[in-house]
């Protein structure tokens, strides 16, 4: 599967333009930026969230970040939690486990959208897959996800000890 049925369909449906980026099979959108040799900043990963009725929220930001829920907690004005695992195979039938695209629109799903991806060029999105990601200019994306609330959503960084970031911090500037 190089991209989602569902995404694909929407994207086409909302003529957006996009590049295929390949790269050898990855578990995380974190280690999928690493394998496309891409700034982690500028690939955007989807948290699913639920409220306390039971609504989703698709949170996107970079994937070298944690999902702060304090932050969306207090942006939504509710209180969220983390999806399982379990549920968002039903959420998300065509995509494989752990490779949501970070389009919430496509599935029919509110989204919130850190600021951090409003300024980046381009930004890339998991395409429902493990082996590619849909490269967008800053314009498509800002047409996608020009509905969306957004704000800093971010917490912790993911991944890399602080030795490795303070190494390369200068290498994607």
């Amino acid at each position: 599967m190089a991209i989602a049925i569902t995404l694909n369909e929407y994207l086409d449906k909302e003529h957006v333009h996009f590049e295929h980026v390949e790269h050898r099979r990855t578990q995380t959108s974190l280690d999928s930026s690493r394998s496309a040799h891409l700034p982690a900043a500028r690939v955007s990963k989807a948290v699913v969230l639920q409220d306390d009725d039971g609504e989703y929220l698709m949170a996107s930001l970079p994937a070298n970040k944690r999902v702060s829920l304090p932050e969306v907690d207090n942006l939504m004005g509710k209180n969220y939690h983390l999806v399982s695992e379990r549920k968002l195979q039903d959420l998300f039938p065509d995509c494989v486990k752990g490779a949501i695209p970070a389009i919430g629109r496509a599935y029919q799903m509110p989204m919130l959208v850190d600021d951090s991806l409003l300024t980046a060029e381009p930004v890339y999105i998991e395409s429902g897959d493990h082996e590619n990601l849909l490269k967008l200019n800053s314009t498509e994306y800002a047409k996608l996800v020009a509905k969306a609330p957004h704000g800093n959503i971010q917490g912790a960084n993911m991944g890399a000890p602080r030795l490795w970031e303070r190494s390369s911090r200068d290498r994607w500037l």
